[in-house]
Formats: C-alpha cells, sequence, structure tokens
C-alpha cells in the first residue's frame, strides 16, 4: 500500500526565528505572517525548539513589566518534531500524544527544517468520512479521467484506504488514477488493483541498423 506521508501534506515555507530573538519581536512576526507558532532554528536550520501564542502571552500580558525575555528561554525544547518520511497517522498520534498543534518537519541524520505539519493539514487528510472520501475519487479523478472508462474502475475507501480495482487499456493510466487519488483530501493511502492491457511505461530502444 502506498500510505501518505507528512511529507505529501505538510507546508515547506516555515516561518522560524532565532535564539536570541525577543518576545516583543516574536509577536510582531506571528500577527505579521498569521501564525501561531515558530520553530526556532540555528544557523544550520536545525530545529532548537517551538515558541507558541501561549508563550508569548504568558511573557507580554503585564504591560508594567519590561522584561523582553528571549526566544531561548521562552521555546519548549527539545522540540517534539517528526520526519518527512513519515505515515500522516504517526504524526497524528504524535501531536495528541505531546498535546501539540504542530510539529516541525526535520530531515532524518541532520534535524535540519524541512516543513511544518498542522492539525489542520492532517485533519483535511484523515478525519473525514470514507463515504466521502469515496465520492471525491470518483468525481474528482475517475469520471475526469481523459480515455479511462469510468464504468470499468470500481473505488472502494476503508478507513481512509483507497482500492481501486478493475481494468484500463494502459499501465500509465492505472498509475496516473493512483497518483491522483493520492492527493484527494481524506486519502491516507492507496492500493492500485487495476488491470491493464498494454504496458507503455517500458521504454523501448531502438537500434540503429549496421553499416
Amino acid at each position: 500500500m502506498n500510505e501518505l506521508r507528512v511529507l505529501d501534506v505538510m507546508t515547506p515555507d516555515v516561518v522560524v526565528a532565532t535564539a536570541d530573538c525577543h518576545a516583543r519581536q516574536l509577536v510582531d512576526v506571528l500577527t505579521d505572517f498569521g501564525v501561531s507558532g515558530l520553530p526556532i532554528v540555528d544557523d544550520r536550520d536545525r530545529v532548537l525548539g517551538v515558541v507558541s501564542e501561549a508563550d508569548l502571552l504568558t511573557a507580554v500580558s503585564d504591560p508594567g513589566d519590561e522584561a523582553d525575555p528571549s526566544a531561548a528561554e521562552l521555546m519548549t525544547a527539545p522540540a517534539v518534531t517528526v520526519g518527512a518520511d513519515a505515515p500522516i497517522r504517526f504524526a497524528a498520534r504524535l501531536m495528541a500524544r505531546h498535546r501539540v498543534r504542530r510539529l516541525p518537519v526535520v530531515e532524518d541524520g541532520s534535524g535540519r527544517l524541512l516543513g511544518i505539519v498542522t492539525r489542520g493539514d492532517l485533519m483535511r487528510r484523515a478525519l473525514r468520512s470514507d463515504a466521502a472520501v469515496e465520492r471525491d475519487v470518483i468525481d474528482q479523478v475517475v469520471l475526469p479521467a481523459f480515455g479511462v472508462d469510468p464504468t470499468a474502475v470500481d473505488v472502494k475507501v476503508a478507513d481512509g484506504v483507497v482500492t481501486l480495482h478493475g481494468e484500463v487499456e494502459r499501465r500509465s493510466a492505472a498509475q496516473r488514477l493512483a497518483a491522483l487519488a493520492r492527493a484527494v483530501d481524506g486519502v491516507t493511502g492507496v492500493v492500485e488493483e487495476l488491470a491493464w492491457r498494454v504496458d507503455d511505461t517500458v521504454v523501448r530502444h531502438r537500434h540503429a541498423p549496421r553499416r
């Protein structure tokens, strides 16, 4: 089964801050970019921790307090992170266990920041009903597919996993249907069981005649 990974749903463009930024600077960043938390990174983009709105609210709530703590003082560290290749179900369990709303996505081994995944990203993928997902796969993938007889493709969904069964003319069409199905909201995996008549994915080389 081709299971959906964190890489498939994460946001690659992440607003970040460094450990020496101060609370009032961080508030401005959150406000300007409309985000509710920031990964704190070092000069190699490795994640050191995370600062949330709740962390900052405590820091700036007293107007008479002249202290302006740094991100290094405010952040939750070490940060709870997830690898890009992890299944989205694993990321959802990680969020629930640690009671966090977002996970920095890091490169295995280096810890370098690759993106961020939020509860909303996972909910759009993992918490839709099977009936709604099945309807969207049929309407958005199977019916519009050029050169594919929609009556020849059967779609079943169980726990977000789409199974495609039937027969198409070309192997490339089977691969395309599976790839498009993976992009539908609520799909957590695709099982492609389509038969095909012609394998048009094999590259056949022509040899020049010998002289």
